[in-house]
C-alpha cells in the first residue's frame, strides 16, 4: 500500500504493455485528484449553506484547514490502508479528548471498510462530518472518500484499488445554532461512538462550558435556553430536530 503516484511509478509491466498501462494508470491518478478537487468544492458549498433550511447541519464560521490524499493498494493491504487513513484523520483532528478522536476514528473506519469492500469493478463514495469540542473552541470536521476497484491484467499484483480522501476543519458558529440543538446533535454523535450514558453526560457538561464561553450576544437568551433544557435525564432523538436534520457521525454516499 502506497500513495497512488508512487505505486504507479514503481510498476514495471512488460514492454508491449508499458505504454498502455502507464496511460491508464496516469488517467486513474488524474481521476483520483479530480475526485479530491470535487470533494473540496462540495465541502466548501456544504459548509457555506450549513445551518440553512436546505442544509440542516451544524453551521460554521470559516474553514481552517484541509487534508487530501490519494492512495493505491492491493486486497491484502486493505486493512492497513484503513489504519493509515484513520491515523491521518486522528492526526488531522487535533485538540480534542483522546476518546473522542478515537471514537471518530472508529466511525471513519466503518465507512472506509464499507466502500473498500463494495466489490470488484465498482466505485463507491462516503461522506460524514463530526463535531469536536476542544479546550479553546468547537470544530467541525468534514470527511469525503472515494474508492475505485481496478480490473487490468498485469497490474493487480501492486494496484487493485485507488482511494481519494479529503477532509476539512472548520470552526462552528455557535451564534447560529441554539444551545439545545447543539447538545442534541453532539449527544447523538457521542451515542454513535458507543459511549455510556454517564460518559455522554460528562462530555455534554464540558461542551456546555465551552459553548457558553464562546457564545456571544444576549446572556438572558442563553439563560432562557438553559432553563428550557432542564435536567438532562436522557437525550431527545434526532427526529426532534426535524426529519431532514443531518446529524454528525451519520454517513452519506453510495452505500447509504
Amino acid at each position: 500500500m502506497a500513495f497512488l503516484k508512487n505505486a504507479i511509478n514503481a510498476l514495471d509491466p512488460a514492454p508491449d504493455k508499458k505504454t498502455e498501462l502507464t496511460l491508464a494508470l496516469n488517467l486513474l491518478f488524474e481521476l483520483a485528484q479530480q475526485k479530491n478537487d470535487s470533494f473540496q468544492n462540495a465541502i466548501k458549498e456544504n459548509l457555506r449553506t450549513a445551518g440553512t433550511e436546505n442544509n440542516r447541519t451544524v453551521p460554521v464560521k470559516e474553514i481552517l484547514a484541509w487534508h487530501k490524499e490519494t492512495r493505491a493498494y492491493v486486497k491484502a493491504d486493505a486493512g492497513s490502508l484503513v489504519d493509515k487513513v484513520t491515523d491521518a484523520v486522528r492526526d488531522f483532528i487535533s485538540g480534542g479528548a483522546d476518546n473522542i478522536v478515537s471514537g471518530i476514528g472508529k466511525l471513519v473506519t466503518t465507512g472506509l471498510e464499507a466502500i473498500i469492500g463494495a466489490g470488484t469493478g465498482t466505485q463507491a463514495e462516503m461522506s460524514s462530518y463530526y463535531i469536536v469540542v476542544q479546550s479553546y473552541g468547537i470544530a467541525r470536521y468534514d470527511i469525503y472518500a472515494w474508492s475505485r476497484h481496478i480490473e487490468a491484467t498485469g497490474i493487480t499484483t501492486q494496484i487493485e484499488t485507488a482511494l481519494a480522501f479529503t477532509a476539512a476543519q472548520s470552526s462552528v458558529d455557535v451564534n447560529k445554532i441554539t444551545y439545545n440543538t447543539f447538545l442534541i446533535a453532539y449527544g447523538d454523535q457521542l451515542s454513535k461512538m458507543g459511549f455510556t450514558p454517564q460518559e455522554i453526560e460528562e462530555y455534554l457538561d464540558y461542551a456546555e462550558k465551552i459553548f457558553n464561553k464562546l457564545r456571544s450576544g444576549d446572556a438572558d437568551m442563553a439563560a432562557r435556553e438553559n432553563m428550557a433544557l432542564g435536567a438532562r435525564g436522557g437525550l431527545a432523538p434526532s427526529m426532534a430536530l426535524g426529519s431532514d436534520f443531518h446529524s454528525p457521525g451519520t454517513f452519506k454516499g453510495t452505500l447509504w
